[in-house]
């Protein structure tokens, strides 16, 4: 049991965020986003592998671990969820920012199966750049998730930027990406479908990051 607490000019510090009530939710994001991170991580792999088809089955099959591990997180978090009498943070967040780790493991995956599917070999550089790009958009969704657990605004800040800074520049390479395709004269129009459908899906794989940066953000202004 938590004993209240009280602080003369100042807010209190609510002793149960870090209590074990708490301290299971924010593991169980941290750990889901560490398998994002993960997963993000033997993509780049998979895609600057090229035609060597042995490379791309074991960071394919790692990919897919890394999926296996997030969905598998999603629904501990889910349950823990259903019977948790209080939590530091409103119920209807931690879902949101389980549900949007979950969604862009799921696009990565995606991407992997996509590539595997269409039997794509020659990938765009705007492609393998975005997937350079995207395990340090990863890494700094860690630390958001992380600095959720302190609720310290300045750490929260750090890490967002960072991940808000790769998407922009994600972005810019996204567009480039898809221009590129559109004035290559001499690219079958079906190549052009399939690696416009893997800078969409990389693109919005990298959008679900920064989400997750403005739902933790808008915890702490809730919070006040």
């Amino acid at each position: 049991m938590h004993r209240r607490t009280r602080c003369r000019g100042r807010r209190p510090v609510l002793s149960f965020v870090f209590g074990r009530r708490g301290s299971t939710f924010f593991a169980l994001l941290r750990q889901q986003a560490d398998a994002v991170r993960a997963g993000a991580e033997a993509l780049r792999a998979f895609l600057w592998a090229g035609s060597d088809p042995a490379a791309r089955q074991a960071q394919g099959a790692a990919i897919r671990e890394a999926e296996r591990r997030g969905d598998e997180l999603e629904r501990a978090v889910a349950d823990r969820l259903k019977g948790a009498f209080l939590i530091p943070i409103k119920r209807e967040d931690v879902y949101a920012i389980s549900g949007k780790l979950e969604a862009m493991m799921d696009i990565i995956e995606g991407v992997a199966n996509r590539v595997e599917l269409y039997a794509i070999v020659a990938l765009t550089p705007e492609v393998l750049a975005i997937a350079d790009l995207l395990p340090g958009q990863a890494a700094a969704l860690v630390d958001v998730v992380t600095a959720l657990q302190s609720l310290r605004r300045s750490a929260v800040s750090e890490a967002g930027q960072r991940c808000k800074t790769v998407e922009a520049e994600i972005d810019k390479i996204y567009r480039a990406g898809v221009a590129r395709l559109f004035r290559t004269p001499d690219m079958p129009p079906l190549e052009v479908l399939k690696l416009k459908e893997v800078l969409e899906r990389l693109e919005e794989a990298s959008d679900h990051c920064e989400d997750v940066t403005r739902l933790v953000e808008g915890i702490l202004i809730q919070r006040g």
